[in-house]
């Protein structure tokens, strides 16, 4: 869809709107790279965790 308007300075500018398959498209690339990046750092979270129960371990292990 395109959308016209007459700009601040008086002058005709055309808009191009995303169409429905654009947004749905954008939308779902959009979702998966925040599932991933909710992954990757729950991940780093849980190494560390991971790695600091380790050292404890070391430390209390006769």
């Amino acid at each position: 869809m395109i959308r016209n308007y007459v700009a601040e300075h008086g002058g005709t500018v055309f808009v191009s709107t995303l169409s429905q398959r654009q947004k749905r498209t954008r939308s779902r690339i959009m979702a998966v790279a925040v599932i991933v990046v909710m992954g990757a750092s729950a991940g780093t979270v849980q190494a560390f965790h991971d790695h600091q129960r380790a050292d404890a371990m070391q430390m209390w292990t006769p």
